[in-house]
């Protein structure tokens, strides 16, 4: 494998399971030094197990992303193990359903602090620290990249996920916003939309509903589920030089899905 990303410092949230494990593990192949961030602790030598140590390094660390704390942390974290951080991807997503008449409920308020204030609180942070790093850059060098993990449910109207969708409408025009923002400063801002992907939170509304697979199928003209190396692929094309003229593009996988709309149910 070319090692797309050899001397730079990766930083993922929500990189426990799922689609943010996979593309640590992908940016670790492809020579970058990874911190694999989540909320609650985890074996981080087993989730990488089989990557060899003449990859990128690897090290974990715990925090919750809606506290500030933790985020200044994780960004000192990461400069003080690495001395530099290149990339940072958001994944790190909260999908809680609710009944839209439900005012007690706050799922929409938990879903805006965790899709889009948390998101936005360590882009800011992350953001700073490429800037400071990187004050002698040439005009038009491209030194950052911020990955936001974000949802084909931004343009969807299924009622109960409409903390979700909110949230995710929200995330891709932040994205855009930010990706003006700081293009004069070398750092691209792009996000993925994800729809018919194996991730963590479709597997187990899957494992409780197991007859919604054969209909996420049928409404995906390619005609299955993708796993999360798909999107670990398109994650490394965003961060790496090969992508260096994109910015404050949100990228649909999902197998076509979106084109449809055959599928009104909650699964992704």
């Amino acid at each position: 494998m070319i090692k797309q990303l050899l001397n730079k410092t990766a930083l993922i949230t929500g990189a426990s399971h799922g689609v943010g494990l996979e593309i640590g593990r992908k940016f670790l192949l492809a020579g970058a030094n990874v911190v694999f961030s989540d909320y609650t602790k985890f074996d981080l030598e087993n989730l990488i197990s089989g990557i060899s140590s003449e990859n990128g390094q690897a090290y974990s660390f715990y925090g919750n992303m809606q506290d500030q704390l933790a985020v200044n942390n994780l960004i000192a974290t990461t400069l003080n193990k690495f001395g530099r951080v290149d990339i940072l991807v958001n994944a790190n997503r909260a999908i809680i359903p609710s009944n839209p008449l439900d005012e007690k409920g706050g799922a929409l308020e938990k879903s805006l602090s965790q899709n889009l204030i948390a998101t936005l609180n360590i882009s800011q942070l992350f953001a700073k620290s490429v800037i400071k790093q990187t004050k002698n850059r040439k005009n038009s060098e491209i030194v950052g990249s911020i990955i936001n993990l974000t949802s084909i449910a931004a343009n969807q109207t299924i009622p109960e996920m409409m903390p979700y969708s909110v949230s995710c409408a929200a995330l891709n025009q932040m994205t855009r916003s930010l990706a003006v923002s700081l293009a004069k400063d070398g750092i691209r801002v792009n996000a993925i939309s994800l729809g018919s992907i194996m991730s963590s939170s479709l597997r187990l509304n899957l494992h409780s509903n197991p007859e919604l697979q054969d209909s996420i199928i049928d409404a995906t003209p390619l005609g299955y589920i993708a796993d999360p190396e798909e999107v670990a692929d398109l994650a490394l094309f965003l961060s790496s030089e090969s992508s260096s003229f994109l910015t404050g593009q949100v990228i649909t996988i999902d197998g076509g899905r979106s084109i449809l709309n055959k599928l009104e149910k909650a699964a992704y």
